[in-house]
């Protein structure tokens, strides 16, 4: 093997062997030069390190947007339904009021709509660029327009279910009614009855306790036994004693049509004739009667007919 030229000056004979000799200097340069090679590849490996770090947090924050637009997707699913809830209900409103099935409606800034037309309220309607902040934001406000909208329709449509002769054009003033209605709203059931977890929603499911196919009335939301419960809306108690599978339940009139009814619960705070106003303890969480766990089982009925509380209750 031929040895460097640079290698073999410092090739020194010493009888049979051979040795290496450098000068201080010299070894003080390839000293200095090998701590700047590991200088290097100890900086390569850090700088490796470090994006390894930031692709980790890129996936990471890029997971709970994905998250986050999951939700949002939710909260848009929630809103779109209670606004062609109440598009229904407006649609019946306005056709007891003018007695007609023609094919417009009108509105309450006095234009019209053809029934084929929908107006899409939710934010995928609209052309604009949303971060998740300004689309939560805007899905809230929608929500409360939405809150405000139910309290107004299910008055009314109470009043003419029930024949009261009003004027028309009082009919039409309260058509128009969206906000300011403070004392419906404290009578509307459109708080959560207690904190927790949904763990069973509105409508077709499988019977938790006996299997096979079953309709669920209400609104299951679980949480520690003992997390207090509150009427959603003002009212007068009419019944709080054991009611079979619904255990100790406690319901509530709220006057115009609006029933809610609150089971499984621990212990009851209220007892039949009392009055109770939104927001008051009237329970406590439990899993009395027929139950699996610790959960509030709520109702609300309007009219006597059972109607999914979503639709009442503000998005989360």
């Amino acid at each position: 093997m031929q040895i460097p030229k640079w290698l073999q000056s410092h090739l020194k004979q010493d009888g049979n062997d051979w040795n290496l000799q450098f000068t201080k200097q010299q070894i003080k340069t390839i000293a200095i030069i090998l701590i700047a090679i590991l200088v290097i590849f100890l900086g390569f490996g850090i700088w490796g390190i470090a994006r390894q770090v930031e692709v980790l947090q890129l996936r990471q924050e890029n997971q709970l947007q994905k998250e986050q637009l999951r939700l949002l997707d939710q909260k848009v699913e929630v809103l779109d339904k209670k606004m062609k809830t109440l598009d229904e209900l407006d649609q019946n409103i306005r056709n007891m009021i003018k007695g007609t099935e023609s094919g417009t409606l009108q509105k309450a800034d006095g234009t019209t709509q053809n029934k084929e037309e929908k107006e899409d309220p939710s934010p995928k309607s609209s052309n604009k660029t949303f971060t998740t902040t300004q689309l939560s934001a805007r899905i809230s406000s929608l929500d409360r327009q939405a809150q405000r909208r139910m309290v107004s329709m299910y008055t009314l449509y109470n009043v003419l279910r029930e024949g009261v002769g009003k004027d028309i054009r009082e009919l039409q003033s309260l058509l128009a009614m969206e906000g300011d209605a403070s004392d419906a709203n404290s009578h509307m059931p459109s708080i959560w009855p207690a904190k927790g977890v949904i763990s069973s929603t509105f409508g077709a499911r499988q019977d938790p306790v006996y299997g096979g196919g079953a309709f669920h009335e209400g609104l299951d939301i679980a949480n520690d036994t003992g997390t207090t419960i509150v009427a959603t809306a003002a009212g007068t108690v009419t019944y709080a004693a054991y009611a079979g599978g619904y255990g100790n339940l406690i319901e509530i009139d709220h006057g115009n049509g609006f029933i809610t009814k609150y089971g499984h619960n621990s212990a009851l705070l209220v007892q039949a004739g009392m009055t109770v106003k939104k927001g008051q303890s009237i329970a406590l969480m439990g899993s009395t009667g027929k139950s699996t766990g610790s959960h509030v089982h709520y109702e609300v009925r309007v009219n006597g007919v059972a109607t999914d509380p979503l639709l009442f209750l503000p998005i989360q």
